[in-house]
């Protein structure tokens, strides 16, 4: 295959108050509803619209500068195609100069072309999805998606990369996962991956498990100054070594496990005004 695996950058970085990396997260509607999906990845899922007032959130909350890096994500970005392009170049507009990854199923090969295409920077990449683009775990994206995209990679060398093959036990998880038994699962550590901003406004500590809305995972809003995001999310990272990381050894669980199955035995992280638990409405508009 043409698309080479999309490398890991270090994890936990941040400098005055801003994030390296930060996720942003309009809902889980997507074109597939797959067995594995961490975010319940479905036709009928939820979506809403990028605005001014969660891209100026973003822009507070990343470091501005070419190392800083803003990732699209959810149910399927190509679906809203439109409006992420206009999220792009409203960030571009407004000074950030950083990468931008759009995380994609690539089945409408051709509006996730015309994301990357849009960009003023030419600093856009996609990363596919490893089961749907190799077929592995997951009925393959059509094949005629799969030769534009390896056309273009092969055009224009590393924008299009394909993702990590581990299975991650979130969402729907591994339970129905029907992939090779040879792919890894997560270790005791969790991975440390950065927060997301949803576009309802909130903070959330991490992409897996952005649909949990127990009060763990709850760094803030865009109310709150970045400050008291970004120290709430050491807060959760000291939380993941010190409480969540010895459990999962002491009961032989993976990371994600945990969070996914056995979070109610673990504390909430002292945050510095500890969000209170969502209702099931609001974590998911």
């Amino acid at each position: 295959m043409t698309f080479q695996e999309r490398p890991s950058r270090p994890r936990g970085i941040i400098e005055d108050y801003r994030l390296l990396e930060l996720h942003l997260y309009p809902g889980n509607q997507c074109n597939r509803e797959c067995d594995f999906c961490t975010v319940f990845g479905a036709p009928k899922g939820w979506y809403t619209e990028y605005t001014p007032v969660h891209l100026d959130a973003a822009l507070n909350s990343v470091m501005q500068h070419d190392q800083g890096t803003v990732k699209f994500y959810g149910g399927e970005p190509t679906l809203n195609h439109g409006n992420v392009i206009w999220a792009i170049a409203y960030l571009r507009d407004h000074g950030f100069q950083g990468a931008v990854v759009v995380y994609s199923n690539g089945i409408q090969a051709d509006h996730l072309i015309e994301i990357l295409e849009s960009d003023p920077l030419g600093k856009t990449t996609a990363s596919l999805n490893y089961s749907i683009a190799t077929g592995d775990g997951a009925p393959q994206m059509p094949l005629s998606s799969l030769r534009k995209l390896e056309i273009y990679e092969a055009e224009h060398v590393g924008v299009i990369t394909i993702g990590h093959a581990d299975i991650v036990d979130s969402g729907r998880g591994i339970d129905p996962f029907i992939g090779e038994d040879t792919r890894s699962q997560s270790a005791h550590r969790c991975p440390h991956c950065y927060p997301v901003l949803k576009t309802d406004g909130r903070f959330h500590a991490c992409p897996f498990a952005v649909e949990n809305a127990d009060p763990h995972f709850q760094l803030g809003t865009v109310k709150d100054v970045p400050a008291t995001i970004t120290q709430n999310f050491q807060t959760f990272l000291g939380w993941l070594d010190s409480v969540h990381e010895p459990y999962a050894v002491e009961h032989d669980l993976p990371a994600c496990t945990v969070c996914w199955k056995h979070l109610q035995d673990l504390p909430v992280p002292q945050f510095r005004e500890t969000p209170t638990a969502l209702t099931k409405a609001e974590g998911k508009s």
